[in-house]
Order: structure tokens, then C-alpha cells, then sequence
């Protein structure tokens, strides 16, 4: 009968690499951890693939889109990339500053295609009215002020917005006087505590004629109520018609 020969099993990894596949886990572990725990600033992000992208400009074919956060978008239109970076860091800057008053709930700020935007709605802002300021507004309004007058070049609008109750006083007599003087009284602030070229800024009163919603209860009215204010950072191409016309002649 014929003998079996037996084969000899093929050795495995030396010993020690038992201890050092532990290792490697264990540190892979450690990384994750940090990670997870890591808080990521998406603007700083943005910056760091934006120098990334320029480095590798003509070597790569294209570059993946950074996305920022649903909450804060980065504009598309017009302007340079600087400048659509200072738009996000001051809307973030807007919010910090909201934050720390408490007041959340009266003032929102996001970031639109051309800059960012500012709502300051009732009872913050102003009495029933009355075109003055508030005191408890005063703080972050010129916090605001000293954010968006750090760069120069950017154009503030002020828009006054209120409720359909109809205003007849000496120095009102319609909506449209009290929204004006509302935003008027606005500008005039943020070019005395942001030290903002009153040429960079303008001051529009709509009325009660461009209602967030319909003026059908009392808390429809409070939202109606407000202050937009609006920081274009992007530059517009003013001679874009001219342009366009000398090429169909």
C-alpha cells in the first residue's frame, strides 16, 4: 500500500506581526476619533481646496467643487473668489455677534448671489410709529457696522419695510415716510459707528407694499415689520449692456 507523503504547511507571518497589526488598528482608531470629534471650518476648508486648485492649475483637467453647508452657500455670481470668501466670513462673523446678544430670533443673516443680507425684524429694531432706533439694537448694530465696513469697495443698501396700518402724523404722513426714515436713521448709524463712505451706502423706503406674507393677523404684521440690510460684494459689470450692443451692430 502505497505511502501518503504529508506536506508541510507554508509559515505564516513572524509573531511579531500580530502585535503590530494591533498597533496599526489601534492607531487608525485614534485618527477616526479625532477626527470625528474635530470641528471643520468650512471657509478655512474652502481656501485651503481654493490654493489647491491654483496650484494644479493646467495639470488637472478639472477639480471637484467644494460644498460649504446648507446654511451658509458661497455666491455663484459676479466677483472674484476673495471676495465671495468675505461675503461667508462676514455672515459667520454677523452671527457670532447675533448669538452672543440673544437675538437669534429678531435677526438673520445669509449669504445671497451677490454678498450677504441682514433681517432685522420687529419689536427689535423699532416702536410702532417711530423711526428711532432702539436701545437694545444699538450693541450689535454696530457690531454689523464694524464687519461690514471692513472692506472697502462693498455697497450697503437699507431697505425699510411695514405693516398695511395705515400712518398719519405730522412728521409721517404714509408708510412710506416712516419706512424711509427707518432705513435713513439706519444708514446714518452704521456710517457713524462703522466709519462707512457715505458713498457706499443707500437708503430705500418700500412701505408696506413688499410683505414678507399677507397682512392678515397681528403676527403676519410683526414679520412685515423689519430692516434688510444688503452688502454686495461682488462687482457688477456696468458696461455689460454697452458690450452686448456693440456686437448686434
Amino acid at each position: 500500500m502505497a505511502r501518503v507523503k504529508k506536506q508541510e504547511c507554508p509559515k505564516g507571518a513572524p509573531a511579531y506581526m500580530l502585535t503590530w497589526g494591533d498597533m496599526c488598528t489601534l492607531l487608525l482608531c485614534f485618527f477616526v476619533m479625532l477626527l470625528a470629534m474635530s470641528t471643520i471650518d468650512p471657509a478655512k476648508f474652502d481656501v485651503a481646496a481654493s490654493s489647491f486648485q491654483n496650484a494644479f492649475s493646467g495639470v488637472l483637467e478639472s477639480f471637484p467643487s467644494i460644498l460649504i453647508t446648507q446654511d451658509v452657500l458661497i455666491p455663484r455670481l459676479g466677483g472674484d473668489e476673495q471676495n465671495k470668501r468675505l461675503a461667508v466670513d462676514a455672515a459667520r462673523r454677523i452671527r457670532k455677534a447675533v448669538k452672543s446678544e440673544n437675538l437669534e430670533d429678531a435677526i438673520k443673516v445669509k449669504v445671497t448671489e451677490s454678498g450677504i443680507a441682514v433681517k432685522v425684524a420687529d419689536p427689535i429694531g423699532f416702536d410702532i410709529g417711530e423711526a428711532d432706533i432702539k436701545p437694545e439694537l444699538i450693541s450689535v448694530l454696530s457690531q454689523i457696522a464694524e464687519i461690514i465696513g471692513r472692506v472697502d469697495g462693498t455697497q450697503i443698501r437699507v431697505e425699510g419695510h411695514t405693516d398695511d396700518i395705515p400712518i398719519h402724523t405730522r412728521e409721517y404722513p404714509s408708510n412710506w415716510e416712516l419706512s424711509a426714515a427707518r432705513a435713513l436713521n439706519v444708514v446714518k448709524f452704521l456710517a457713524s459707528r462703522g466709519n462707512i463712505a457715505p458713498a457706499r451706502l443707500s437708503a430705500i423706503g418700500y412701505g408696506e407694499y413688499r410683505p414678507l406674507v399677507p397682512n392678515t393677523s397681528v403676527k403676519n404684521r410683526v414679520q412685515n415689520r423689519r430692516i434688510e440690510i444688503f452688502v454686495d460684494y461682488m462687482q457688477k459689470k456696468e458696461n455689460q449692456n454697452a458690450v452686448i450692443t456693440e456686437k448686434r451692430e
